[in-house]
């Protein structure tokens, strides 16, 4: 069933953002998969018909403010190509790792995700970790593996594969540390990008049989 047209009036848009909103705010003291649209159209204050006016369901309200947090995270990076942002941030952890401190806007939106603190709350529910690093990795995939496929000499299938490995360690060890970026956060970005950017120099000069499969 195709999902109807809907009006984008200013009462609209100010209705869907309530909406989102009130699902942030139900996040705060409960998991994803514990809320409902029952509950959301309490904390928003509106009527289950007036929610399935502007939502399919919980799971578009979630992809949309998912996708909010991703551009914000985008558009507040380095605006370059994957290759020259990933340069300036080795230049810059050549003075260590406080070198990063106001400089966060050269790490990958997989590391920054969660500044906005408005946002944050998705990215501390461990029911919605797998869900939202997929959608990362979709969201980041064209503008990488192309980059690390030729840093690396390998395939963009084997790249593939080896930005699907770093951006969910990237997430996942971002997400043991709970988003706190304290003196150790900024200590393990310097090593994390470090071993990374050397793995990745390391792979390209293998033999060629190894790396082309």
């Amino acid at each position: 069933m195709p999902t109807p047209q809907r009006k984008t009036d200013r009462r609209t848009l100010y209705t869907r953002q309530v909406i989102k909103d009130a699902l942030l705010e139900l996040l705060t003291e409960n998991t994803y998969d514990r809320i409902n649209v029952t509950m959301l159209c309490r904390q928003a204050e509106i009527s289950r018909a007036t929610f399935y006016l502007h939502y399919i369901d919980l799971n578009e309200v979630l992809d949309e403010v998912i996708r909010e947090a991703l551009e914000i995270a985008e558009n507040s990076s380095y605006q370059d190509d994957y290759a020259a942002k990933r340069a300036l941030l080795m230049r810059t952890l050549k003075n260590g790792p406080d070198a990063l401190k106001g400089n966060e806007k050269y790490l990958a939106p997989c590391q920054r995700i969660a500044d906005h603190p408005k946002y944050r709350v998705l990215f501390l529910d461990d029911t919605l970790a797998h869900y939202i690093i997929h959608k990362i990795y979709l969201a980041e995939r064209a503008a990488s593996v192309p980059a690390i496929a030729k840093q690396c000499r390998i395939s963009e299938k084997d790249a593939d594969l080896m930005f699907m490995f770093t951006i969910y360690g990237f997430y996942y060890v971002n997400r043991s540390m709970r988003w706190e970026k304290n003196d150790n956060w900024y200590r393990m970005q310097y090593m994390l990008n470090h071993a990374i950017e050397n793995g990745f120099d390391s792979v390209a000069s293998l033999p060629e049989d190894y790396r082309k499969g």
